[in-house]
């Protein structure tokens, strides 16, 4: 039998902070509207008014509390997918962005991406650096086949050199 491997899953420290805000906050929310009702009913000598305004007070803050945060966490991503349509679509300048707002683990997140379309976007001009150096010479010993002005000894010395330029840029994108 296999022995269980047990993995660790970290989650980051910014993450746990929002968490334990929402939490906190939210539990220091129901405690205060629990204070309120009790004061309140003691008023009004009623005891199904302060059960009633708790629980329509907690589910409105719950319910604000959600929508806020939701927001945080979530929204950026309708706006980070837009941004990732765009380079994806050719524009590898575009890096993307987020909102001072913008949860911090999201922050880090969106951060890690920028560097990952910082490298494709050096991938990309090294193609294309590496295309546009050979192409040239491929044209040119096209041309030369087509006119029939080439020996053997020609052809097998412009390959030649052809593989060293080939090798040499191969060398110089690799660093």
């Amino acid at each position: 039998m296999d022995k269980f491997i047990r993995q660790k899953h970290f989650i980051p420290k910014e993450l746990r902070y929002s968490i334990a805000f929402i939490i906190i906050s939210s539990l220091v929310a129901g405690i205060l509207i629990i204070y309120l009702a009790k004061t309140l009913g003691n008023l009004v000598e009623e005891k199904t008014l302060p059960v009633i305004l708790i629980m329509v007070s907690y589910t409105i803050v719950v319910a604000i509390f959600t929508l806020v945060f939701s927001h945080r966490f979530i929204g950026p991503f309708e706006r980070l997918k837009m941004e990732v349509r765009l380079f994806r679509a050719g524009d590898y300048q575009k890096r993307l962005t987020v909102r001072t707002r913008d949860d911090v683990y999201i922050k880090s997140f969106v951060n890690e991406i920028n560097l990952l379309m910082e490298e494709c976007h050096k991938i990309c001009s090294s193609r294309t650096d590496f295309t546009k150096a050979l192409d040239p010479e491929l044209m040119d010993l096209l041309a030369m086949m087509e006119k029939g002005e080439c020996t053997k000894e020609r052809l097998v010395e412009v390959l030649v050199l052809f593989r060293e330029k080939v090798r040499a840029l191969a060398g110089k994108n690799s660093s």
